[in-house]
């Protein structure tokens, strides 16, 4: 099985890849097995963190807007907090995307492109896929599904209380639809070991796909 790194001298073609689902459907989890198979994958919320860790002017923008006792006493975000604000109702969480998306989205594809740069398969771990409208920027769109009652269970692991997976699950882009837009669906209600053997397949298209380039562009 080859692996996704590219020889720096040669001009290869990349294959960008986006992973979504709702929460709890294990888009994580796929996104790590792939990883284990040679793709260079960027965490949107990783990156997330990362920006409200050292953008002041947004944690300060984000206090402004959800109260001023988001920031604790050194000035850091309480992100607990700001996610139960946030998501409260639908003119708050659009309040939090028109603050965050704009760096956030740049952050993101800076951070593809730095990937692509060694690695011919990069993948975007990407919540909000559909939400923000960005998939045609994606050669592969990959959705992971699974039934509300194992992702509850999933989050609950995580600590996300019952009522907090509802409120936020209810404002993600409905999964039906997903499935519809997807070029590669991954159903995800079983154990790891059977989503490690989806992986395996997921990965041999993509091996395809990148081959397909490579033939197309000789």
């Amino acid at each position: 099985m080859g692996d996704g790194t590219s020889d720096p001298g040669v001009e290869r073609a990349v294959l960008r890849i986006a992973i979504t689902g709702n929460m709890g459907s294990g888009k994580s989890s796929l996104a790590n097995l792939l990883a284990e198979r040679g793709a260079q994958v960027v965490d949107a919320d990783a990156l997330a963190r990362q920006l409200l860790a050292s953008d002041e002017t947004l944690r300060r923008a984000l206090a402004n807007a959800f109260g001023a006792d988001l920031l604790d006493s050194s000035g850091l975000l309480r992100r607990d907090l700001l996610a139960e604000r946030a998501f409260a109702n639908d003119a708050a969480r659009q309040q939090l995307d028109e603050l965050i998306r704009e760096p956030l989205e740049k952050l993101l594809f800076r951070s593809l492109e730095e990937a692509a740069e060694t690695n011919r398969v990069v993948i975007l771990d990407a919540p909000l896929l559909f939400e923000w409208r960005i998939e045609a920027r994606f050669d592969v769109v990959i959705v992971v599904t699974s039934s509300p009652q194992r992702a509850l269970q999933r989050l609950q692991r995580r600590g996300v209380s019952a009522e907090q997976a509802r409120r936020r699950r209810s404002t993600q882009f409905p999964q039906k639809q997903q499935v519809e837009l997807a070029d590669i669906v991954i159903d995800n209600d079983q154990d790891l070991t059977h989503l490690a053997a989806q992986a395996d397949k997921a990965w041999a298209l993509i091996q395809d796909r990148i081959q397909g380039r490579d033939v197309g562009s000789e």
